[in-house]
């Protein structure tokens, strides 16, 4: 009798706090927006095709929720909507158009004719003017019709389908009316409030298992103690902080809120960014937690092995001591990063083809004997689909019809497979590794002089409070929001943009807004404020990931690490800053691009995050692009090759594909090194040529784009240039 895989999604939901609590008013308005779309979409997209799952849903969201709904919290973005154009200050019509093309330019701005139309006239402008001077040029119906796009083109697509009135706005796309305008925001209103008793209901209709995250979606093994960051990561760390019973208040305040909103007990856990120690694991099973999850390679890690086939598709049991355990799964990495990122960029059916190819080859390749195999699928549930056509509705619509009638696949939660789990069966860990979901280390969070400098603040005003209310009466009421605004600043979110891991426009707000929860304990103290709250932690101007060549180079082509003068002046790209980006894709295979020229060649060196061995056996391929009059393309293998010749293919224009025979060099060995002869690909002297990178595997799924997003703009050297360089 063949096995049923049974396939487990968890759908992580989650906003940092964004309130400034000192001024009552939010900073940031991402949880007002992603409840019109990921927050609706997903669960009720889940009911129409009978597909179960967790929603783990973060107590720092649903408090923020609530203070929209029933407090009639606002913040500049929905302040900004209310206004009428014709009565706006420059100010007012300047933070309209440097703020309102905050969403995917490709998939939700560039589809609208108006919004597209808005766009380009912004970009004409915008390095030349400031916005105020920017905001004379735009006419108060355009500045109104982008009021109104912006907020339209956050509904997802269950939205659209249930509010009929938003798809006909959507239809209209131009020349709005303030009728249209409070239709917009009547219906965001309603969303909002449908959110947590649609959560409810579907929970006592076994739709789906609730779960829930600790309250202010803390890294909990780094609030217990900083110092356990050593055991996987070398990287510096900042004075200890130790504060483990922080840690466990919000893991039993997390449950007990969330518990309390649902009516219902919460079986599990997913620890902020799947983040866990042997510490933490007695304060869950104390807070009564029956399950956590984690990832893929914190399981490989704590069991000594690298061969996940063999391991990963079943529970285990986390030993508390030898009569107590809790319940952990790990979610597969490949399939969740595909998820997440990957199969945006493909058509639907074949990215459900591969899903379901994937799957298939889990239960096949299986031992005999063992159990159903439990498939962890867990990702963000919000972030990922901008970048899907229609906010994933034709990608959803075919990948849960098709989960929903496949016999071999059985969609269910974490709390059914272990009510049908043999215990006897569960495989014992004594000792967890200490990792998250992102490299098995905590370096996100803590590491690098910003991320460390947080730590620092962190540390003195926790200190701070904890002598001061040492010697000192502190009333109930004021210790409480004291120690609120320091489980805020505990919050992962403030050192995930810290450090050069990932940046947005919006750093400065997540600085500002963390050194203001620490500030506002030294208000609610009547102590004045030390003057290190006001100094900036993030740097303005963030991490330059690209430097142009400065001189002309000549490598041999070999593969392996010969000499660094041989790349000495070369350009870099390093693969690390993440602009906007509030996901992780695991799926990290470049680390770093060096490019040059001579007079004749363009050369490339590519650091992999792996070694060489980690890719042969995956059979994965390298394509390049270059971006010209004709456009270049090539593509090669993976593995290990001496110096080889390669061809080049281009498009001439009219879809004719000429291959140019011998135009490249290429080896790989400790990395891979590629040249391309200039003249023979048609590169002319002056030209301006974009280059990107991809990974792809053997069934055509891209795993990574470098840059994620354009291009790196380069100029093949004219003698002009090719003295400049000799002249340096």
């Amino acid at each position: 009798m063949s096995r049923k895989t049974r396939v487990v999604f968890l759908w992580h939901m989650h906003q940092p706090y964004y309130k400034d609590a000192g001024k009552g008013t939010y900073l940031m308005p991402w949880v007002r927006l992603h409840c019109l779309k990921g927050y609706y979409d997903i669960p009720l997209a889940m009911e129409k095709f009978g597909v179960k799952g967790v929603v783990n849903v973060v107590p720092s969201l649903l408090e923020q929720i609530i203070d929209y709904t029933e407090n009639g919290a606002t913040d500049p973005w929905l302040d900004h909507t209310r206004y009428n154009p014709a009565e706006m200050s420059k100010d007012q019509k300047g933070f309209v158009l440097k703020n309102f093309f905050m969403l995917h330019w490709d998939r939700l701005v560039k589809t609208s004719p108006r919004y597209h139309e808005l766009l380009n006239k912004r970009l004409r402008y915008e390095k030349k003017l400031n916005w105020d001077e920017m905001a004379n040029l735009f006419t108060n119906e355009e500045l109104f019709d982008l009021q109104v796009l912006f907020n339209l083109k956050w509904f997802g697509f269950m939205a659209l389908e249930r509010y009929p009135e938003l798809k006909a706005l959507d239809n209209k796309d131009r020349s709005f009316t303030q009728n249209d305008k409070e239709t917009v925001l009547e219906v965001m209103n309603k969303i909002m409030k449908e959110i947590i008793p649609l959560y409810k209901r579907l929970k006592e209709e076994d739709v789906v298992e609730l779960s829930f995250t600790p309250f202010y979606h803390p890294i909990l093994p780094l609030i217990i103690d900083t110092d356990i960051s050593a055991r996987s990561s070398g990287a510096p760390l900042p004075d200890r902080f130790s504060y483990p019973e922080d840690a466990s208040w919000h893991i039993e305040e997390g449950k007990r809120y969330c518990e309390e909103l649902w009516g219902d007990k919460i079986a599990g856990m997913w620890p902020s960014e799947g983040s866990v120690s042997p510490e933490i694991i007695p304060l869950v099973a104390k807070s009564g937690v029956k399950w956590i999850a984690t990832d893929e390679g914190v399981l490989l890690n704590s069991l000594g092995t690298s061969d996940k086939s063999s391991v990963l598709f079943r529970p285990y049991r986390l030993k508390v001591n030898e009569n107590e355990c809790v319940a952990g799964f790990f979610r597969d990495k490949y399939l969740s990063d595909l998820l997440g990122f990957s199969f945006s960029r493909m058509e639907p059916v074949k990215a459900v083809d591969t899903f379901m190819n994937y799957v298939k080859s889990i239960n096949y390749n299986l031992p005999q004997g063992h159990p159903d195999p439990v498939v962890s699928v867990i990702l963000d549930g919000e972030n990922a689909w901008e970048s899907y056509p229609e906010d994933g509705k034709l990608f959803l619509e075919e990948f849960f019809g098709r989960l929903g009638n496949n016999p071999d696949i059985e969609t269910t939660t974490f709390s059914k497979v272990l009510e049908e789990e043999e215990k006897e069966i569960m495989q014992p860990i004594s000792r967890i590794f200490s990792g998250s979901w992102i490299n098995s280390n905590y370096e996100i969070w803590i590491g690098n002089e910003e991320d460390n400098t947080g730590w620092e603040y962190l540390k003195r005003v926790r200190d701070f409070y904890e002598r001061f209310r040492s010697e000192n009466e502190v009333d109930p009421e004021t210790d409480k929001e004291v120690m609120l605004s320091l489980y805020r600043a505990e919050g992962s979110d403030w050192f995930w943009w810290y450090g050069p891991q990932f940046s947005t426009e919006n750093d400065w707000l997540f600085d500002r807004l963390f050194r203001r929860h620490l500030r506002r304990v030294y208000y609610l103290l009547g102590v004045d404020t030390p003057s290190f709250l006001d100094i900036p932690i993030s740097s303005s101007s963030g991490v330059n990931v690209n430097i142009q060549p400065t001189a002309l180079i000549k490598p041999w082509i070999t593969g392996r690490n010969e000499s660094y003068y041989e790349w000495s002046g070369a350009g870099v790209f390093e693969n690390v800053k993440r602009s906007g980006e509030a996901m992780y894709n695991s799926i990290k295979m470049i680390d770093s691009l060096y490019y040059g020229f001579d007079r004749d060649h363009i050369f490339f060196k590519m650091h992999l995050v792996g070694k060489l061995s980690f890719y042969e056996h995956k059979k994965y391929f390298l394509r390049g692009f270059i971006m010209n009059s004709k456009d270049l393309d090539f593509t090669l293998p993976l593995i290990r090759m001496g110096a080889v010749d390669f061809s080049v293919k281009a498009n001439s224009g009219n879809e004719f594909m000429m291959e140019i025979v011998g135009a490249g060099l290429a080896a790989f060995d400790e990395i891979v090194e590629m040249k391309i002869n200039s003249l023979k690909a048609g590169l002319k002297p002056g030209e301006k040529i974009g280059v990107y990178f991809k990974i792809i595997s053997s069934d055509g799924v891209e795993l990574e784009r470098v840059p994620s997003n354009g291009s790196i703009e380069l100029t093949i050297p004219d003698d002009n240039m090719l003295y400049t360089f000799w002249d340096v």
